[in-house]
């Protein structure tokens, strides 16, 4: 396998409004209605989109579920007793932020959720290994996705192929040792929230 392209998001502070503001430079019509988990996969991912196949699979990992829709759902549900809402019922799924990626970047490979551990890179390559070497699909976007109520946020993509050496690593710096990273941070000013790239 070898890495193709790669983008790091990095920001602190950043408001949803800053992030949709962000995600605007390389999606015309961002979805309306979207948790924050799947907006910083989303973020993440299009810069990366010019070298994306129509069928790459998407390989999503987060160090959090998406809680806050979770929560959401639960206190409708459990303590209000109401029925939840469609839009509510499908967010509280963390898969929902690979689907929005897909679905804004016009892809649509096989697409997997998993929380992050320890291995996560491991995790990440040994996934998309499986369909590439199995020639499911001919490409794969890997994301993880990392916030920090203190530290902020950190997207780190790679876009994978066939071919190379076997990529063992759970390092994305080592990872993408060799290759230009597209880099960016965000600010969390909402009236400057463009993605300013990072030498």
């Amino acid at each position: 396998m070898k890495v193709v392209a790669a983008s790091h998001i990095t920001g602190q502070g950043v408001s949803d409004a800053a992030l949709k503001q962000g995600l605007s430079t390389y999606v015309s019509s961002p979805p309306r209605r979207i948790d924050r988990l799947s907006l910083l996969a989303l973020l993440g991912a299009a810069p990366l989109k010019p070298v994306l196949q129509i069928d790459s699979a998407v390989y999503l990992a987060a160090t959090y579920p998406a809680r806050p829709n979770m929560f959401a759902l639960l206190d409708a549900v459990c303590v209000h007793n109401r029925l939840p809402k469609p839009f509510e019922f499908v967010n509280s799924v963390s898969n929902a932020a690979g689907f929005h990626v897909a679905q804004q970047l016009g892809i649509n490979g096989p697409n997997l959720f998993i929380g992050a551990g320890t291995q996560v890179w491991r995790d990440l390559l040994e996934l998309a290994s499986c369909d590439l070497e199995s020639a499911q699909v001919q490409q794969a976007l890997l994301l993880l996705v990392d916030e920090d109520h203190d530290e902020g946020f950190s997207v780190q993509s790679l876009v994978v192929e066939s071919g190379g050496d076997a990529l063992v690593s759970d390092s994305f710096e080592r990872l993408t040792r060799g290759i230009e990273v597209l880099r960016f941070e965000l600010g969390g000013d909402t009236r400057s929230a463009a993605l300013h790239p990072i030498s």
